[in-house]
């Protein structure tokens, strides 16, 4: 027996009864701002928000996630899954590429296969790891052809699983699994560096313009699928370092949201805006962190990673994001502007396991911290001397990043007596640094690909992965992982507590505190804006939107 599907995937949501938002005839134009070049446009590469928001818009997978995590086809019109659970086919839709050439399920095939090849620069191998000898594919053991992925013909797409995967839909709705046009990529292999003829898309938009450091522009793919979906009819993403630039543009209605996935509020001027605004809030999959290098001494004794994470003061943190207001997870009674963040004794943002909170360590520990230094370096042979040459790498994203590394540079030698010096990279270099393994710690913010803990967890599998900037591994971890895998519901999760659990007390990466959005929109606009980086669906206005726009009018009044 087997389990069809043809229309309506595992999410059954309020989502498909939403009303359709009708375009007036002026043209929808979306004006938004970046911080900086994505580093890739191709979506068999890059790693970072901003390479995905690209990839999202020109490209498609098999099906698709909306802000609801409800879940529709996309490139497929249907598909089956095997009693055992182990095996999927896709049937595509007959949809094209922005040159009107068919899209095959030999495109898709042969760029995931692209991922897995040991000889291509791909930093996303891990999201592929529960298909059929992919990890074996990837470390160069087995042939590409082995790999549980295999198009029978032109629209039909077979992937064999090594174990069940419960959360299957949702990674495939992540970008990294969108083809691109194999034939054109085989022919112009520097497709995806410029605007141009060969940058051939099959998603909701086509790169019209890209001014490298400036300017990027997206419009209507007018060859895309049919939809009931609204996009806009044009994107224009200005790159734009400075967020108190980005919030003064925002305020001249130059761009149409400030505080989403790409950008921040500053937080100095929140005091000022909140007399005028309502600043709004929602949760988000985001923790900011430090990465540690667990290959480089004094570094490779967990011991000492622990009491680098225990003497920090996470409540000094959020104090100091929240202009000295303190706070923790259970606090209500603040400023909405305020609530941006909860302290981070866990790794697992709440909004990935239902709001579900657990602490695996203490505060601001500085005793035991203290007692923990001292062992490792004793147990090493070493002194405090070794720290001499070590730096905290952070890339300067605002102000408060660096008033933020200041107060942990400081937290570091009011307790251990350790001054760690601080070193301000491009973030491009800085990622460099973390590919190459040539750092010891570093400063990042980690967002979800896709709404499940394994997002997370899954990129400290094995230290082959090329995100596993920590290069830490633990067989027992491993194991609990793959014991995921045959489990559902709260089994599942506690099973992947344990296993955040044994990460913790490594300390492979010290968590710090998980991120909220604090945003504004446009009052004028006649649709909600998602605000994760995705594909930019326009969705209707709830009430508590056109409350907000109503109120907000006034305050962008001249």
């Amino acid at each position: 027996m087997k389990y069809i599907g043809v229309f309506v995937l595992i999410i059954v949501s309020a989502f498909f009864f939403f009303p359709i938002i009708k375009p007036k005839s002026k043209m929808l134009v979306l004006r938004l701002n970046i911080r900086s070049e994505p580093k890739a446009m191709d979506p068999r590469k890059g790693g970072e928000m901003l390479s995905a928001q690209m990839q999202f818009l020109f490209f498609e997978g098999l099906v698709k996630m909306y802000p609801d995590q409800s879940m529709k086809l996309a490139q497929a019109k249907s598909y089956e899954v095997s009693e055992d659970k182990l095996i999927y086919t896709f049937h595509l839709k007959d949809t094209v590429w922005s040159n009107n050439t068919p899209v095959t399920a030999y495109d898709f095939e042969q760029s995931w296969k692209d991922i897995l090849d040991p000889k291509f620069p791909s930093a996303r191998e891990q999201l592929f790891s529960a298909i059929k000898n992919a990890e074996a594919a990837r470390k160069g053991l087995i042939s590409l052809d082995e790999v549980g992925i295999k198009a029978m013909d032109a629209k039909t797409l077979v992937i064999t699983l090594e174990k069940p995967m419960p959360y299957l839909f949702k990674l495939l709705s992540f970008c990294a699994f969108s083809p691109v046009n194999i034939e054109n990529d085989r022919k112009n292999p520097n497709w995806a560096h410029d605007a141009g003829p060969n940058f051939l898309c099959n998603g909701p938009f086509v790169l019209e313009k890209w001014d490298h450091g400036n300017q990027i522009i997206a419009v209507r793919n007018p060859n895309y699928r049919k939809t009931e979906d609204l996009h806009p009819e044009k994107i224009i993403f200005n790159v734009v370092e400075n967020n108190a630039v980005t919030l003064e543009m925002f305020e001249k209605g130059l761009i149409d949201i400030i505080g989403d996935a790409l950008t921040d509020i500053p937080l100095e001027a929140i005091p000022r805006l909140e007399k005028k605004w309502i600043i709004s809030r929602a949760p988000k999959a985001c923790t900011l962190l430090i990465n540690i290098n667990t290959e480089k001494p004094p570094f490779n004794h967990p011991k000492i990673r622990k009491a680098f994470a225990l003497a920090i003061n996470r409540q000094e943190l959020i104090g100091l994001s929240g202009k000295g207001v303190k706070k923790n997870i259970l606090t209500k009674q603040i400023n909405t502007a305020y609530q941006a963040s909860c302290t981070a004794t866990n790794l697992i943002p709440p909004c990935l396991k239902e709001n579900h909170y657990r602490s695996f360590f203490k505060d601001n520990d500085i005793c035991q911290a203290r007692i923990l230094l001292e062992e490792g370096l004793q147990e090493l042979g070493l002194s405090k001397k070794i720290f001499e040459s070590i730096a905290l790498y952070y890339s300067q994203r605002s102000f408060e990043t660096n008033a933020l590394i200041q107060v942990i540079q400081q937290q570091w030698l009011k307790v251990l007596g350790v001054f760690i010096k601080l070193e301000c990279l491009d973030f491009s270099i800085m990622l460099d640094k973390l590919f190459c393994g040539n750092y010891a710690m570093s400063f990042m913010r980690w967002n979800e690909a896709y709404p499940d803990p394994m997002s997370i967890l899954e990129r400290f599998k094995y230290k082959a992965y090329t995100v596993n900037f920590s290069n830490w591994e633990h067989s027992e971890y491993i194991r609990l992982l793959d014991r995921s895998f045959y489990e559902e519901g709260d089994k599942r999760i506690q099973t992947l507590e344990e296993a955040e659990k044994i990460l913790l007390n490594e300390m492979p990466v010290i968590p710090l505190y998980h991120e909220d959005y604090v945003y504004m929109v446009n009052p004028r606009l006649p649709f909600t804006i998602p605000l994760w980086w995705k594909d930019r669906t326009l969705l209707p206005l709830s009430s508590e939107d056109q409350r907000v726009q109503k109120e907000n009018k006034y305050a962008s009044s001249p």
